[in-house]
This record gives C-alpha cells, structure tokens and sequence, in this order.
C-alpha cells in the first residue's frame, strides 16, 4: 500500500486504520433498475423465434390435442425447435430418466433440433415428451392464453441466472462514470475493456499479457505509460473471495514488472468481503493501489491516476 494525502485529508494515520476505513465503508449492494431484468436479450431471444410460438398457439383449448399438434408438426416443423424454450432449458437434445425400477437405470434421449421434417418415430416422441411433462395438457385446459406471452415470462425468469453478471456490469458502469469525469478534467484518454489489440491500435502500445484471454475493464493512458484498471463487487462472501484475492495479487506483481504500467488500480467492494478480509488485507499490503467506491468518492482514484 502506498500512502495518499487522500488519507491523511480523512485523518487517516496508517494502513491499519485505510484497511479499517475500506473495510466499514463496504457497500451492502450495488443493483440500480438495470439489474433485474435484461429486456433488450428477453425480446432479442423472443424475435428469434416469435412466428414458431404463434403457431404454437393453434393448439390452445384443442380437445384431441396429440393428433393437432402432430399435424402441425408436419405441416410446420419449425415449431419443433421452440419447445426446450417452453420449458425453460436451452438445449435442443435432453435426456431423460425414464425407468428407475432395478439395478439398470434407463434413459431416453429427446431431440428437438431443427429439421426439414421428422419421421413418425420422431414426431411421436416429441409429443411423448411435451404430454409427460404436462405441455399439452396446459395447452388444451387453456391454462395458458398466449404462448408467446409465456414465453416472455420464462425468458425473464430465466434471465435472473446473469445477475451476477449484471452486477459485474453494473460496477464497470459506476467506475466508467468516475473514469470519464476524471479524464476530462486531467485531458487523459482511456479505453473500457482494453486488450491488447485495442490498445495497440489506439495509442501503439503493447499490452503485457499473462493469459491470452486477459482484458482490463480500463486503460489509462498517462504520457504513453498504461494505468490498468480492474473492478468487481461481491455482497456475499466465500471461498472464491480468497483465490480472488490471490489473483489480484498475482496480477499486481506481473504488472509492476512492466515499464509500460505506470500503475495498477484494483477497485472492489460489497460485504461480501467483511467475511474474507483476511486475504484481503494480504492484497492491500501487497499492492500499491485497492480502493473501494468510498475512497473513490473521497478522491483517492483522482490522485492516484494524477501521480
């Protein structure tokens, strides 16, 4: 940790009470409204395939359903490819545990990939599985009105699965906003997910790698010297906190080694790390620059990037 006068301001006397002052200045959550629901990727998955449900909905309140809905098979087999949708799943093969009775379990695989058209045998099984697991009898008891309505509803259900990459997200856009405003006032230019191929062809600079897939959610650029910038936000602890810790660490070391990195910002917050500030604490020690969006707020990020 290098000592700031962003520290001494706040009265702040060693690394004890900085690492005190980050640790009770955590932030309990980071959702704004762009959190909850991705809409523009619910209606983008829809589109693909908004004919094939409106087809779907010929079979509502049919009473000898089996037989409608293989006629709609043949006449349109597109509308195939939509049902791993209507139950949620994204793959268009399943296997299934069909007999559980005995020492030998038994599977059946179910196909729905896209075809010119099915066989007898194929569409058969198609509809064996949509009646076992309760498709068709939802469809013909009218439970469901519209199927592309319902379709709208599971793409939102199903899209609570990458919150946790909108909150990553959501953290980059907070950062961005402190960057911009910080840039504009130094006149320093800066690129968000910088790798190594965009930073060449924006400031003709090489980028040190250490994996290949390695991109830095900012890059600074400071009189032709880089200042690499990575953030994140956990509200819950665990285990992985401490291999993040570790990694950042790592990071840190390979960076400083570099004379094109004139420095290295990592920004992190959330409670999650109340419960894992021991490998953080190792991080801080370790590395010159670990703010949280408090110390950030309070002008640190400005004096580091200003140095």
């Amino acid at each position: 940790m290098l000592y700031l006068e962003t520290y001494k301001r706040l009265g702040l006397k060693d690394e004890n009470e900085v690492f005190d002052y980050f640790i009770n200045n955590l932030k309990h959550s980071n959702r704004t409204f762009e959190y909850f629901i991705d809409w523009g990727k619910v209606f983008c998955n829809i589109e693909n395939i908004e004919i094939e449900l409106n087809m779907l909905n010929y079979l509502i309140g049919k009473e000898n359903i089996q037989n409608e809905f293989k006629k709609l098979i043949k006449e349109y087999p597109s509308v195939v490819s939509t049902i791993p949708i209507l139950v949620a799943v994204r793959e268009k093969s399943m296997e299934v545990l069909v007999d559980f009775k005995g020492g030998n379990w038994r599977y059946k695989n179910y196909s729905f990939k896209k075809k010119r058209n099915y066989s007898d045998d194929e569409i058969n099984d198609i509809i064996e599985f949509c009646d076992n697991i309760g498709l068709l009898k939802l469809f013909s008891n009218k439970k469901i009105k519209n199927i592309l309505d319902y379709c709208i509803g599971l793409e939102v259900g199903i899209g609570t699965n990458g919150r946790k990459n909108r909150s990553g997200k959501i953290m980059e856009n907070i950062i961005e906003w402190y960057i911009k405003e910080i840039c504009k006032k130094l006149k320093l230019d800066y690129i968000s997910q910088a790798t190594g191929k965009k930073i060449k062809k924006k400031w003709s600079l090489d980028l040190p790698i250490d994996k290949s897939s390695r991109h830095y959610d900012f890059a600074i650029n400071n009189k032709q010297k880089l200042i690499l910038i990575e953030t994140n936000f956990y509200s819950s602890g665990g285990s992985k906190l401490k291999s993040v810790s570790g990694e950042f660490r790592s990071l840190n070391d390979f960076l400083m080694k570099e004379d094109i990195v004139d420095k290295f910002i990592w920004i992190t917050d959330g409670i999650g790390w109340k419960s894992s500030h021991k490998p953080l604490r190792e991080t801080f020690e370790n590395n010159d620059y670990l703010l949280n969006t408090k110390l950030i707020s309070d002008g640190a990020l400005e004096e580091i990037i200003n140095l």
